[in-house]
C-alpha cells in the first residue's frame, strides 16, 4: 500500500505539471538518518527472510527502526503528507512491538482478500485468530493487518497504518514534484522556514493555476483534509455496523432503529448553537483535537453498551453527535486561518468532496466489511475509534495562526495559508476578553450578527426551505423509485442506483465548483442552484422513467453542492473571525432543524395529499425562493 501511494503521487504530480528534478532537490531535516532508517527497515525484511536475526534481537531491532523512522518523519511534519506518514509508521510499530516483533494478520481478513486462510508465506507476519475480545485488542486489534483488499494486482491485507503511510507518502511526493525546495540561509536561524530548514519556491505557473494543486501543497490544509477523509470513512463503516448491532440487540425493532437515527440528528440543532458559542471562546484546534479524542472513546464503548441496554447505545450515539456539533463549527471557523482567501471556496469544496466521496465509498465498503465481520461487529467501532485518533494527531500537528479579532474571512488570521510550522500549540490560541459575556449573550450576539447580514440571513432562509425539499426527497425517494417504470430492475437495486446517481452529482459538482472558484460569482451561483434544485424536484414529481429519474437525481446533487459550498464560503468571508463558530452553528441548527422536520412530516403529507404532489409543491417553493434572491441586491452582487 505505501508503494502504491508513492506511485500515485508520482503519476499525479507529473500530470499536474511537476518535475522529476524537484525530487533531487528535496531537503529534509536529518535526511541521511531518515534514509538509513528506511534502508534498515528493508534490510530487516531480508534478514528475517534469511533467518539470520536471533529471536532475542528481533523485537529490539524492530522497535529501534520504527522509533527512528517515526521520529525522523515527525521532525519533518510541516511537509505535506509526512505527518500522516509518521502516524502510519507509529501505528504499525505499535502493533508489531505488541506482538514481539511480528505484524499479525487476522485470519478472516486473509480469507476475505482471496488468500488461503491456512497459509501465511511471510517471515514478518504471523496469523491472528480467535474471537474479537480483550485478547484480540491486546494483540494490537484495530492496528494489525485487518483490512482485506480482494482487488487483483493490489490484492492484499493491509492495516490502518499502511493506508495512512501510503496516503502521506503519496501526498509528499506529489507536493515535492510541484514545489522545488530552495535552501535559505536564514532558515536555520529560526526564520520563516524553521519547520523544515528551508522555504519553498513558488510552484510552476501551470500548476499554480489549479487551486486544488495549491491546496495539496499547503501542509496545514492537507493534514486537516486527510484527517477528514480518515475519520469520515471510519464513520461510514461504524454507521453501517450500528444498524446491524442494534437490529441484533433488539430483534430488528423499528422503534429502536428510529431512536438511534433520531439521536444522530437531534444534537445538531439542540446542542449546535451552544457549541458554536463555546467554539468562539476556545482554541479551535484544541476543540477539534479534543472532539476527536472524545469521539474515539465514545464510539469504542458502543459495542459494549449494546450488550447491556439499547438505551445506552442511543445515549452514546446522542453524545457522539453532540461532540460532533463542536467539531464541525470549529473546523469551519479554523479553515480561513490556514487557507488564503483566494483558495477558500476550493478548500470548502475539497472538504465537501471528502465527505461525499466517503458516503459513496464508505457505505459500500462498509457494507462489505461489516458483512465479512459477522459476529465480530465490535471491530468496526474500534476501527472508527482508531480513525478518530489518527484525525486528532493530524490536526494536532497543524499550527493555526492567531486570530485577529474584528476582522473577517481569511484575513482573520495572521499569515493565513502559511500555517505549516512545526509545533502543535504555540501560537494557535486566540486572545479573548478578560471577562467574557455569558454563553446566552454570545449566542444572542451570534443571532444578531446573522440577522443583520442580509446576504447570510437570506441564504440561510433559502437553504432551510431547500432542505425541506431535500428532506422530503430523502424520505419519499424509496416510494418514488418503486412507482417508476423499472423494466427488469428490482426496486431495491433501482433505489441504490438513485442514491448513487445523487452522490455522483454531489462529488462531481463539488470538484467543478472548487475548480471554478476564481471565476464563480457566489451570489448568482446560489440563486441558480436553488432554482435548479426546485426545477429538478418538480421534474422528479412528473417523471415515470427510471433513467430520467437517475439523471435528475444527479442534477439534485450538483445543485445541492452548488449552493452549499458558496454559501459556506460567504459565511467564512463575511463573519467576524471571533464569531464564526457560533454563527455557523446557528445556521446549521436552523437548516438541519428544518431537515429533521421535513423527514418527520413529509410521509404524513404524502399520505394525505399524494407522493408526487408533495414533491411538486416542494419543488415550486424551492424554485420560488431561489428566484427571490434576484430581488436581494447584495446576493446578486455577492
Amino acid at each position: 500500500m505505501p508503494a502504491l501511494g508513492v506511485l500515485l503521487g508520482l503519476g499525479l504530480g507529473l500530470v499536474a505539471g511537476g518535475k522529476l528534478d524537484n525530487l533531487v532537490n528535496i531537503r529534509l531535516r536529518w535526511l541521511p538518518v531518515l534514509l538509513v532508517a528506511a534502508a534498515a527497515r528493508f534490510g530487516l525484511d531480508a534478514a528475517l527472510s534469511a533467518g539470520s536475526v536471533p529471536d532475542g534481537l528481533r523485537l529490539w531491532l524492530v522497535l529501534g527502526i520504527y522509533l527512528l523512522l517515526t521520529v525522523m518523519l515527525l521532525a519533518n511534519r510541516s511537509r505535506p503528507g509526512l505527518m500522516a506518514a509518521a502516524i502510519g509508521t507509529a501505528a504499525n510499530g505499535i502493533a508489531i512491538v505488541a506482538n514481539g516483533g511480528w505484524m499479525p494478520v487476522w485470519q478472516p481478513s486473509l480469507a476475505a482478500a482471496g488468500f488461503d486462510p491456512a497459509t501465511l508465506h511471510s517471515s514478518f507476519h504471523r496469523m491472528l485468530t480467535g474471537p474479537v475480545d480483550a485478547g484480540f485488542f491486546a494483540h494490537g486489534g484495530p492496528l494489525v493487518d485487518i483490512i482485506p483488499i480482494p482487488i487483483p494486482i493490489v490484492q492484499s491485507v493491509t492495516s490502518v497504518g499502511d493506508l495512512l503511510l501510503g496516503a502521506g507518502l503519496g501526498l509528499f511526493i506529489f507536493a515535492s514534484l510541484i514545489r522545488a525546495p530552495v535552501r535559505i540561509g536564514a532558515a536555520d536561524a529560526g526564520g520563516p522556514a524553521e519547520a523544515g530548514g528551508l522555504a519553498e519556491s513558488a510552484p510552476s505557473k501551470g500548476a499554480l493555476a489549479n487551486p486544488y494543486v495549491r491546496l495539496a501543497t499547503n501542509g496545514a490544509f492537507s493534514a486537516m483534509w486527510l484527517g477528514q477523509v480518515v475519520s469520515s470513512l471510519g464513520d461510514r463503516v461504524h454507521q453501517v455496523a450500528l444498524v446491524f448491532l442494534v437490529a441484533r440487540a433488539t430483534n430488528s425493532s423499528p422503534l429502536a432503529l428510529g431512536l438511534v437515527f433520531a439521536a444522530m440528528t437531534v444534537p445538531t440543532f439542540l446542542v449546535g448553537p451552544f457549541a458554536g458559542a463555546l467554539v468562539d471562546r476556545w482554541d479551535r484546534k484544541r476543540v477539534m483535537v479534543g472532539s476527536d479524542l472524545l469521539r474515539a472513546g465514545i464510539v469504542c464503548l458502543i459495542p459494549v453498551a449494546s450488550g447491556i441496554s439499547v438505551g445506552l447505545v442511543v445515549g452514546l450515539v446522542f453524545a457522539l453527535a453532540a461532540v460532533s456539533s463542536f467539531f464541525r463549527p470549529a473546523r469551519s471557523a479554523a479553515l480561513p486561518q490556514v487557507v488564503p482567501e483566494e483558495d477558500l471556496l476550493t478548500a470548502n469544496s475539497a472538504m465537501w468532496v471528502a465527505d461525499t466521496a466517503s458516503d459513496l465509498a464508505g457505505y459500500g465498503l462498509g457494507g462489505l466489511f461489516v458483512a465479512f465481520l459477522g459476529s465480530s461487529l465490535a471491530l468496526a467501532f474500534w476501527l472508527d475509534g482508531a480513525s478518530y485518533l489518527a484525525s486528532a494527531a493530524l490536526v494536532a500537528a497543524v499550527v493555526i495562526p492567531p486570530l485577529v479579532r474584528g476582522t473577517t474571512g481569511a484575513g482573520a488570521a495572521t499569515g493565513a495559508g502559511a500555517a505549516t510550522g512545526p509545533g502543535a500549540s504555540a501560537g494557535s490560541g486566540e486572545a479573548g476578553p478578560a471577562t467574557p459575556p455569558s454563553i446566552r449573550a454570545e449566542m444572542a450576539e451570534g443571532w444578531r450578527t446573522l440577522r443583520a447580514e442580509s446576504v447570510l440571513m437570506a441564504t440561510t432562509v433559502q437553504a432551510a426551505i431547500a432542505e425541506y425539499g431535500l428532506g422530503a426527497l430523502t424520505a419519499l425517494s424509496p416510494l418514488l423509485v418503486a412507482s417508476l417504470a423499472l423494466g427488469g430492475t428490482d426496486a431495491p437495486t433501482a433505489y441504490g442506483f438513485f442514491e448513487m446517481a445523487m452522490g455522483v452529482g454531489l462529488v462531481g459538482g463539488g470538484i467543478v465548483v472548487g475548480a471554478l472558484a476564481a471565476r464563480l460569482p457566489k451570489g448568482p451561483a446560489i440563486i441558480a442552484a436553488f432554482t435548479a434544485l426546485g426545477i429538478a424536484l418538480m421534474a422528479l414529481s412528473l417523471t415515470g422513467s427510471l433513467p430520467v429519474a437517475l439523471a435528475l437525481a444527479a442534477a439534485v446533487g450538483v445543485a445541492n453542492v452548488t449552493f452549499v459550498v458558496p454559501s459556506q464560503t460567504l459565511f467564512q468571508q463575511r463573519t467576524p473571525g471571533e464569531m464564526l463558530g457560533r454563527v455557523v452553528a446557528i445556521r446549521l441548527a436552523m437548516v438541519n432543524g428544518v431537515l429533521a422536520l421535513s423527514m418527520a412530516t413529509s410521509g404524513a403529507m404524502a399520505q394525505a395529499f399524494g407522493l408526487r404532489p408533495v414533491l411538486a409543491a416542494c419543488g415550486v417553493l424551492t424554485a420560488v425562493v431561489g428566484l427571490a434572491g434576484l430581488a436581494v441586491r447584495p446576493i446578486r452582487r455577492a
